[in-house]
């Protein structure tokens, strides 16, 4: 049957609502009055019974289809519910509580027609607590508990016996603080999510999120990510709505710029630590646990036999502690390798917060593992350490780390690269059982005065023969040499190269005596510096380019009389009546030397 008076029905009002209004205007003195009258309970309206809602369609002319729009569905005692297409959590049911704009129910008794009391309307979105804010009057909600005696669901009535307090209120309105988020669950409740990160979520879960997020901005004092005269919940949800990437490059960058000492994840996320962990066994929850051990595991040092809120199954990054551990490497040894392989590596950080990338450093540090240090490879060629340093000279050997500090040289070298280095270096070698008549490279070194550098030098350059004997013992213990393979060279222009000549050259560059020659190095014309030679003796070569700047610059008499085709004793003479003196005043059987500049005056 139809109530003699009706109201129109609004697309953002609930059926108990609704009610309310129609009971007003009918005239009766309350909710529960009105339903005293029919078989009809509030809590079955509420929950959008059929029967129920069938009732109310039949007492107002509205479709039960508008009626059950913004049904109210638990699923038990403190658990979640839904309000239209929004599911939401325990914490956001108004419980005991009014909560409304002032502004709006003004409006509504002023703009609405009808009787006064039925005038005003309570929107849905209203009982959902953690919207705080209207948008059509930009105003905070105001919340006022509700005696245990009234009735939570007459709103109409509540209006008419507060009206007062709700126009004092509306003269000075406080301001909303969380625009967005609002927006954003009151339209959660009336249209199904979008195809954002934050509408896969429940509402409540994309709320929660905000909230966690906003405490993990203050947590990090975010300032460019916290605008002035908004929420907590606010912030966070503005990063929450730019997305998945947003968020992810936030806390990554969070953790780079200040990388945590301890692995406790709670140094770094805050409250959403055990937030997450708390609703881990619950599926809606998933979504943002997963994101968020995502995140850490690419940017903090976690590994397999770890759990953050999940078992850890991949190793993205070490910092030098967990490699350690893992490698069992000293942490001063692994730094020094990241330092040289990895750039960007922060090495001066402490060793629990210099992170590098797993499999890159795994990469480096399963290499030098297999690799011997330069004593430990003296011992596998049968060399000593100084011995071994003489091989290493020679830069045949490949070595994967090669440093030196306060204390001492350090070099490391693959087994693989020492191998190969036997082959390389026998290979002018002839292999044999036993060779008779041979010495060793020692007894070589001394029977030819050379260093065991020069004659491992000879040896792998194919200079003198060498054999391989077959055997068991250290590579250098079984090569061997014979005893007359070197034949030094003796004559006195022997022992030079293209930078460094004998003596007796230079006598024969300049054309000149050994007593010149010595003068000349004497008075600082030629450089000079001491050798030793193959043979054991000590002898001097002079530096080639002095000899050539010396030629350049300067000229004997006797190249001047050959020259002129002339008598020395005469172009002295000659030269002395001009004025022209020679570099030295030479005695002996020195010769005399002028400048070419000089000479060049006098054609």
């Amino acid at each position: 049957m139809v109530l003699p008076v009706i109201l129109d029905h609004y697309a953002d009002e609930t059926a108990i609502d609704f009610v309310a209004r129609l009971a007003a205007a009918n005239g009766f003195a309350s909710l529960r009055s009105f339903l005293g009258h029919t078989d009809v309970t509030a809590k079955a309206i509420v929950q959008g019974e059929a029967d129920a809602l069938s009732m109310v369609s039949d007492w107002s002319g509205v479709a039960v289809s508008c009626l059950k729009t913004l049904a109210v569905v638990g699923s038990g005692a403190g658990g979640n519910w839904q309000m239209g297409r929004a599911t939401l959590s325990k914490d956001m049911r108004p419980g005991r509580t009014h909560r409304f704009c002032a502004c709006c129910i003004l409006e509504d008794r002023r703009m609405m027609s009808g009787r006064l009391v039925s005038r005003a309307y309570r929107r849905a979105w209203w009982s959902v607590r953690g919207i705080e804010g209207c948008h059509v009057h930009d105003c905070a909600l105001l919340e006022v508990s509700v005696d245990s005696e009234d009735d939570i669901h007459d709103f109409p009535r509540f209006v008419r016996d507060n009206i007062a307090h709700i126009e004092g209120v509306a003269a000075a309105p406080l301001p909303r603080r969380q625009p967005a988020l609002d927006r954003y669950l009151r339209e959660r409740v009336f249209k199904d999510g979008g195809a954002s990160f934050l509408d896969a979520l429940d509402v409540h879960v994309a709320a929660e999120f905000s909230r966690y997020l906003g405490d993990f901005l203050v947590l990090h004092d975010i300032r460019d990510q916290m605008p002035e005269g908004r929420s907590v919940n606010e912030w966070g949800f503005l990063l929450a709505s730019k997305g998945e990437p947003a968020i992810r490059a936030l806390i990554s960058d969070v953790i780079k710029q200040n990388p945590p000492n301890k692995r406790r994840v709670e140094t770094v996320l805050g409250p959403m630590t055990r937030w997450l962990r708390r609703n881990l066994s619950k599926a809606v929850y998933v979504p943002i646990a997963d994101l968020i051990q995502d995140i850490l595991e690419r940017n903090m040092p976690f590994g397999p036999g770890e759990t953050i809120f999940k078992p850890v199954e991949v190793r993205h990054l070490y910092c030098v502690n967990t490699a350690h551990a893992d490698f069992g490497m000293h942490k001063d040894r692994i730094k020094a390798l990241i330092q040289e392989n990895i750039p960007g590596f922060q090495h001066d950080l402490p060793t629990s917060q210099a992170y590098f990338d797993a499999t890159l450093g795994a990469q480096i540090l399963r290499a030098a593992s297999e690799t011997l240090t330069s004593k430990e490879a003296a011992v596998v060629l049968g060399l000593t350490e100084a011995r071994m340093d003489d091989v290493l000279k020679l830069n045949i050997i490949e070595c994967v780390e090669k440093r030196s500090d306060d204390t001492r040289p350090y070099t490391r070298i693959r087994e693989a690269d020492l191998r190969g280095f036997e082959r390389k270096f026998g290979a002018n070698m002839t292999a044999v059982q036993t060779h008779d008549g041979t010495i060793s490279i020692v007894e070589a070194c001394q029977a030819w005065h050379l260093s065991f550098q020069h004659v491992a030098s000879m040896i792998f350059s194919g200079t003198v023969r060498s054999y391989l004997q077959q055997g068991d013992e250290p590579f250098f213990s079984r090569i061997r040499v014979d005893h007359d393979g070197f034949k030094p060279d003796v004559s006195p222009m022997a022992g030079g190269d293209e930078h460094w000549m004998r003596t007796k050259e230079v006598e024969r560059v300049l054309g000149t005596t050994t007593a010149t020659v010595s003068l000349l190095i004497e008075l600082g014309y030629l450089h000079v510096r001491s050798a030793r030679r193959e043979t054991g003796k000590t002898v001097k070569l002079v530096e080639r380019q002095s000899v050539l700047d010396f030629e350049r610059y300067y000229v004997s008499l006797s190249q001047i009389a050959r020259s002129r085709q002339g008598y020395r004793a005469t172009i002295k003479n000659e030269l002395d009546l001009a004025g022209i003196a020679p570099i030295f005043e030479p005695t002996g059987f020195i010769a005399r030397f002028y400048r070419k500049s000089d000479l060049s005056q006098i054609g």
